[in-house]
């Protein structure tokens, strides 16, 4: 008995065709990948563009929180200062606490890489909640420590300032951001065990 060969039609393998290059195409780490970079990219420039204009008009008053929680952890921990708006006179050094020493261009960086990232919004309100004032308390040690070096060894506070907090800095941000990767967005793909 001879086997019927399926009559198969041209149209319905280039349909099948076009689905399946569609599915690959979007499958790819690549363009995941350059999806990736483009939202982050847009979500830095957002931020950095709204906060640049409301700092135009003076919505914004950089630095006067900043200044004045520092000031007064030094003063509690015995390092004299005074504090004038944003400035801090220190013995050694005058501070000018602007826009770069409150962590704003952390939290934007951080806020970019949360949002941009493939994951649910439940996992990208818990890294925002959690990660924000992580980088703002960090900031604030950064800027204690920085007055200890100032007060005890003044002539490495500029080192200690430009490149190592810097570079510590910078790899605290990433590192918080990895470990949301791990520890939150790697959960929600891959499912509970039921008891």
């Amino acid at each position: 008995m001879a086997k019927k060969k399926k009559n198969i039609k041209p149209e319905s393998i280039l349909a099948e065709q076009s689905i399946q290059k569609e599915a690959g195409a979007n499958n790819r780490p690549g363009s995941s990948l350059v999806k990736t970079c483009m939202l982050f990219a847009l979500f830095l420039v957002t931020l950095h563009a709204f906060t640049w204009l409301f700092a135009l008009k003076g919505y914004i008053q950089w630095g006067y929180g900043t200044a004045h929680i520092v000031s007064s952890i030094l003063n509690a921990s015995g390092i004299q200062n005074t504090v004038d708006y944003n400035i801090i006179h220190l013995r050694n050094d005058t501070w000018n606490v602007t826009s770069e020493c409150t962590a704003v261009n952390a939290v934007f960086l951080f806020i970019s890489f949360i949002l941009a990232y493939s994951s649910s919004f439940k996992s990208k309100a818990l890294g925002l909640i959690t990660g924000i004032p992580l980088i703002l308390v960090t900031n604030i040690v950064r800027l204690v420590a920085l007055g200890w070096v100032t007060e005890y060894w003044p002539k490495h506070s500029h080192l200690f300032h430009d490149y190592v907090w810097e570079t510590i800095f910078l790899f605290f941000i990433v590192a918080l951001w990895f470990i949301w990767i791990n520890l939150v967005v790697s959960r929600e793909k891959t499912a509970a065990v039921s008891c």
